[in-house]
């Protein structure tokens, strides 16, 4: 009996050791069908090997990439997220699992994978970049800043650092520390792309001369860049140079016949150059690529108002005016959120939750008033109004781990702790060094008797905080069977 026992698992350990071979040779085939750019094929040898073994964390990691590339990016985070059950030391596919996050909208939990991956591989300077560009689109300037810098302490020849960098600053309207950052990387590899936001930059400013330079330089490097004759023909439209402007124009046209903006501005330059004729047909191309720039058609009414159409070119006015209006209003709708936002520093709770309305009415999907109206709401105790906000907002923005937390603290205020227990786990989960989502987290597992769990995330709590006296409450209240003490979120 002993000896078939014996039999059997050699057998199973040679099936398996072989569906492993199998694996490994279809994993290497896939790859080197994937660099020559035969995705298909690659993805057959990727899923056979799956078949061969469910667990193989090299063909879950490349399967999720093919599938990122594809656009489909919720099944992407699914295969990557098995490959880092099984590798969860591998900073590679943590990497790839971060771009599948960052494709499928999920930002906060993309940063968060890099920053393990950064851990794992501290000294990596590509981690610390992409930590750093992902910081910057989640608005985390600071942070970003001081990712990208460690990457260049790491790698101060990088010229992809460098220009993320002074996009960082272009961005916050640091314009001398961005030039710079700009010419260090064009001195480390002088690329079209670097010499056209050079030139962007220096345009932004009014330095029409030096984005002409840049513009330029772009185009040399790459004259079928429809973008960069565009740039260019647009500073040199500004610059009064009409000739030189079309010449550039119509290239950029030729190069992309559905660039409204090269459309636009070529109309522009022929009805200042005295041709209403050929800038009409400019102008109602660039009205229908741009049905939304006000330019496009307060231009084209001036154009059709001198042939003599009176008609159309009212309705064209009309339109243009609306759209200006609209225009204005999205600078407006952040105006109040700002107001809104120092009233709440105040403590003017009421005055600020009329200025969050008055942002969202109108700018609708603006994330940052969504986010601001539903604090407001939980500040005043209007919870059932801040538990539908802030539901509206994590619609849109799923990873926000205060979000969650401050949902979790109105789901309690309900009465709703499993909800509140769900909502505070997932805060937790995206920032795990935060104390305070712990000790929520602690409440509402006691609220549940669940005691044994509270009190872990009671002791988490505090050892994150040690001097924080309402957490040492909790957890003697919770290890004290909660009979004759109360919880403080």
């Amino acid at each position: 009996m002993l000896g078939s026992c014996i039999l059997a698992a050699s057998l199973w350990l040679t099936l398996q050791a072989g569906r492993s071979i199998s694996a490994s040779r279809l994993d290497a085939e896939g790859l080197a069908l994937l660099k020559q750019g035969q995705v298909s094929e690659a993805e057959a040898r990727f899923r056979k090997a799956l078949d061969a073994d469910p667990g193989d964390a090299e063909a879950l990691n490349n399967l999720g990439i093919i599938l990122r590339r594809r656009g489909e990016a919720d099944k992407a985070v699914a295969l990557l997220e098995s490959a880092v059950q099984r590798r969860p030391d591998d900073a590679r596919i943590r990497s790839n699992l971060a771009l599948a996050l960052q494709a499928a909208g999920r930002l906060n939990d993309a940063v968060a994978e890099l920053k393990k991956a950064a851990s794992i591989l501290p000294l990596d300077p590509s981690i610390h970049r992409n930590v750093g560009i992902l910081l910057a689109q989640t608005g985390a300037s600071d942070e970003a800043e001081k990712e990208l810098r460690k990457s260049l302490e790491l790698d101060p020849r990088n010229s992809a650092t460098h220009q993320e960098l002074a996009r960082l600053f272009a961005r916050e309207g640091r314009t001398e520390e961005a030039k710079s950052e700009y010419l260090a990387a064009v001195r480390l590899a002088p690329a079209p792309s670097l010499h056209y936001e050079l030139g962007q930059l220096y345009s932004n400013n009014g330095l029409l001369e030096d984005a002409v330079r840049e513009f330029r330089a772009a185009v040399g490097l790459d004259p079928n860049n429809g973008s960069y004759h565009e740039a260019l023909g647009s500073t040199l439209l500004r610059e009064d140079n009409l000739s030189a402007a079309e010449v550039e124009l119509r290239r950029a046209i030729q190069l992309d016949p559905q660039s409204g903006e090269a459309h636009r501005d070529l109309g522009a330059v022929l009805r200042r150059k005295g041709q209403p004729e050929e800038a009409l047909l400019e102008l109602r191309r660039a009205a229908q690529l741009l049905p939304q720039d006000s330019r496009s058609h307060f231009m084209l009414a001036q154009v059709l108002q001198k042939l003599g159409k009176p008609g159309e070119a009212e309705q064209e006015l009309q339109l243009a005016r609306k759209l200006t209006q609209k225009e204005k209003e999205g600078p407006l709708g952040k105006a109040y959120n700002n107001e809104g936002s120092k009233l709440l520093e105040e403590g003017r709770l009421s005055e600020a939750t009329e200025k969050f309305r008055q942002s969202l009415g109108l700018n609708p999907h603006d994330q940052e008033a969504q986010y601001n109206l539903a604090l407001s709401h939980l500040l005043q105790n209007h919870m059932d109004e801040s538990i539908q906000e802030f539901h509206t907002y994590l619609a849109s923005v799923p990873d926000d781990p205060d979000a969650f937390y401050y949902l979790g603290l109105a789901l309690l205020a309900k009465g709703r702790a499993s909800d509140a227990m769900t909502s505070l786990q997932r805060a937790v989960d995206l920032r795990p060094d935060d104390s305070h989502a712990h000790n929520a987290l602690g409440v509402a597992l006691a609220d549940l008797k669940n005691y044994n769990r509270a009190v872990t995330e009671l002791r988490a709590a505090r050892s994150l905080e040690p001097g924080n006296a309402k957490y040492g409450k909790n957890l003697e209240c919770v290890q004290g069977g909660v009979r004759v003490c109360t919880l403080t979120p």
